[in-house]
């Protein structure tokens, strides 16, 4: 059984690796196969393919939903019922989930059966789950950024089905038409969520534990996230395997106590069934409460398995629970393999399994559950470096102390708190927030150990094959005592600890032009320096691209220094990412145009003829030169970066006519560069001709949004380009472009990231 789950596992994790669906005449091919690979020999590879088709279908039908390319960008009336409750407001902007059925282009209403997520800016209604409206909106297809490291947006709108994405505009046809039909689960849940969330602006913990309640994590802070990463204890602020196997247990140990001690009831129905059938009962309520997440369906579907075993009388044994668990989970949802989630989820309790069934040799039954924690924290790292390129040090020590803290006096109380609203709201709301009080005591010595300069570890991507020699290392580091080969499990892990990061050679440097949307990141590499050219957006107090972008792909590099920042100037779009940036990578210099405070420390003001050499690669600040005059985009610095051989790179920020004549007048002919980053993202107001003229770059790169606002680049502006002989890539359009340049090399070497990672769910150029 074990070993065809496997194969089905592998045949729906080979379709999400594609880079699109296959033809209906494959799928046809693979259908017919089946029918000859029955035999006991060939059943894994039928059963691989059977996986491989149902992912097929499933995907199929979810493409289908999706927002034809004719309406991107058209002002449509549609409606639907409004799914999700919307989180705390950021400014005037509100986000919201709306379930659409039907939308009017104009000519009439037609079907439209998808999710969309939209915002609502200004003034606004008050939209709540379950009721029914209509809306004047602009939707595009999903999108993200796209980058080496950085969080995939795009794939996870694919994975909660959200097929399109955009904002409600002003118009007197906006209006709530009645109400809709929303799940009763989803009612209470919405209206838990209200009672506590009105007690979390004064009680940040309580914002935890609504988490741990109702599944609804969209007021947990970023300080608050910080810590639980840095203390590896995140998984205890979902309602995990864990939670609900402690609520089945409870109850199973409860009612089969009481049960026994009624002999009226016992005779009608055997204890241990009747406190089966309630622990059922429990952790399907508390999975439904939860949001039904993976780690709530692998855990409901274990409890499940077991309490049948025991109403039946039969022995369940772990490799087949968990063998199915894992096939019912993808077979109701072959998307969830996507989920960083379900490979944690399902390798936690597995770990647990192999560590816990079977051994001997503890003095003390206690000591193997004291011991827990620290064998799932080190056999998850190389899991956690897959997914997260961090793994806590701490960890092992946080979770002795917070899985029993948590498990065993926050969840039971906060629990009881829930209860307890549906007959009395103020008592119920007194006991959520002596479970929030009870929190805030082991928030503390938490925070106190995310201080801890060696709290968190980061290391590169890892490669596949070293993913798994570091999977096999574990096992054998933790099989049991007397079994021959278990030191060989550290010879397995060194190339995923050791393995150097990819970095350029002497005398050649690689840049990374970076995906930040509507702004500008770029990060430069030699053989032992980086240094950051601009930050990107902040968007509001919550999400900047120095965060979101910048920092995890530095980390999925390997890079754990950087020695230079440069901004080119104060503009939101390449310098709202600073402080992040700063905060987790403290720079030893930083050149600006604007030289304020960056994180506390002043800035050295960038000049004309400022040069540097890092290993064997030269850098020249052209622009701007001290009193000229310039201010704003004009006063961006241009920084050059020339490898020997003649190969030039120019970074010019957001220059406009004015900053192009400056440099043509000082720098003539020397301005011609092999690659080129347009100026101003491709604006009417820069790329003059005779600057494209004096430059004429291999390859111009163009920092811009995927359908920007400002229609950037300008058309008439990449014709020049085109018409030097240019060949012009958009980071909307690819996503990260990488760059290296050689020495005595006639041309650079590109990579898209869109094209050389392309996937199912990833918008192509």
């Amino acid at each position: 059984m074990t070993f065809q789950v496997i194969s089905f596992v592998a045949g729906v994790l080979v379709l999400h690796l594609q880079a699109k669906l296959p033809a209906i005449s494959s799928l046809l091919l693979v259908a017919a196969a089946l029918i000859f690979l029955t035999s006991r020999r060939l059943r894994p590879v039928a059963i691989f393919s059977l996986g491989f088709l149902w992912a097929a279908f499933h995907n199929m039908l979810l493409t289908a939903q999706g927002l034809p390319e004719d309406l991107q960008g058209r002002t449509l009336l549609i409606e639907g019922v409004v799914l999700e409750r919307p989180p705390a407001t950021s400014g005037i902007r509100m986000r919201f989930l709306l379930k659409a059925d039907r939308l009017d282009t104009g000519e009439g209403w037609q079907s439209f059966a998808t999710r969309v997520r939209l915002d609502w800016y200004g003034e606004h209604g008050d939209p709540q789950p379950g009721e029914r409206w209509q809306l004047a909106v602009r939707l595009r297809r999903p999108g993200g950024y796209a980058n080496p490291g950085g969080f995939d947006y795009e794939q996870w709108l694919y994975r909660e089905r959200i097929r399109a994405t955009g904002y409600v505009r002003t118009d007197d046809r906006n209006r709530h038409v009645g109400s809709g039909s929303v799940a009763v689960i989803d009612s209470i849940r919405n209206s838990l969520s209200a009672t506590m969330a009105a007690d979390a602006e004064s009680r940040p913990s309580m914002a935890l534990v609504q988490a741990l309640t109702v599944g609804q994590r969209n007021r947990i802070s970023q300080d608050q996230w910080q810590i639980l990463r840095a203390t590896g204890t995140s998984h205890l602020m979902a309602i995990s395997g864990l939670h609900i196997s402690l609520v089945a247990g409870l109850v199973f140990g409860c009612v089969r106590f009481a049960w026994a001690r009624s002999a009226m009831l016992s005779t009608q129905l055997l204890p241990v069934r009747a406190a089966a059938l309630a622990a059922l009962l429990a952790a399907t309520l508390y999975a439904l409460l939860s949001g039904f997440a993976i780690p709530a369906q692998r855990a409901l579907i274990m409890v499940a398995l077991l309490m049948v075993a025991l109403m039946s009388g039969r022995r369940a044994t772990f490799p087949g629970v968990i063998s199915i668990a894992a096939l019912l989970t993808l077979l109701l949802d072959p998307v969830s393999i996507l989920s960083a989630g379900w490979w944690l989820s399902f390798s936690a309790v597995t770990i647990i399994a192999w560590f816990a069934i079977g051994r001997t040799g503890y003095r003390y039954p206690s000591h193997r559950w004291f011991l827990m924690p620290v064998i799932l924290a080190i056999c998850m790292m190389p899991l956690l470096i897959l997914f997260f390129q961090q793994v806590s040090l701490v960890a092992p020590l946080a979770n002795i102390v917070a899985v029993p803290w948590v498990s065993f006096l926050v969840v039971p109380l906060a629990l009881t708190g829930t209860v307890m609203c549906a007959f009395s709201e103020p008592a119920g709301l007194a006991v959520l927030q002596l479970s929030a009080w009870i929190l805030d005591i082991l928030w503390q010595a938490l925070a106190w150990l995310a201080d801890l300069d060696m709290a968190l570890a980061s290391w590169s991507q890892p490669a596949g094959s070293q993913l798994l020699l570091a999977s096999l290392g574990m096992a054998c580091l933790f099989v049991p005592r007397g079994m021959p080969g278990r030191w060989a499990g550290v010879m397995l892990l060194l190339p995923m600890l050791l393995a150097a990061r990819l970095q350029p050679a002497p005398n050649e440097v690689r840049v990374s032009l970076l995906d930040v949307g509507q702004g500008l990141s770029a990060v430069i590499r030699t053989a032992r320096h980086t240094l950051v050219y601009d930050t990107g957006p902040a968007f509001g107090s919550h999400f900047d691209t120095g965060r979101a972008v910048l920092v995890p792909y530095l980390r999925s590099q390997g890079i754990t220094h950087v020695d230079r920042l440069l901004i080119s100037h104060g503009d939101n779009d390449h310098i709202g990412g600073a402080r992040s940036l700063l905060a987790a990578y403290p720079a030893d210099e930083v050149l600006s145009s604007v030289p304020f405070e960056y994180d506390g420390r002043e800035a050295t003001a960038c000049r004309r003829g400022m040069q540097w050499s890092w290993d064997g690669v030269m850098f020249t600040v052209m622009h701007p030169q001290n009193g000229d005059g310039h201010t704003g985009n004009d006063a961006s610095c241009v920084l050059r970066i020339s490898v020997a051989g003649g190969l030039r790179l120019l970074l010019t920020g957001d220059i406009e006519r004015a900053g192009e004549h400056d440099l043509l007048v000082h720098y003539g002919e020397e301005l011609k560069s092999s690659v080129l980053v347009v100026p101003h993202h491709g604006s009417r107001t820069s790329s003059t001709a005779t600057f494209v003229a004096a430059v004429s770059p291999a390859l111009a790169l163009v920092p811009a949004g995927h359908r920007n606002r400002y229609r950037f680049p300008r058309p008439e502006v990449m014709a020049r380009y085109k018409e030097n002989g240019s060949q012009v890539l958009e980071t909307g359009k690819s996503g990260a472009i990488s760059v290296i340049l050689r020495p005595h090399a006639r041309h650079p070497v590109v990579s898209r990231f869109r094209q050389s990672w392309p996937r199912l769910w990833r918008r192509t150029e």
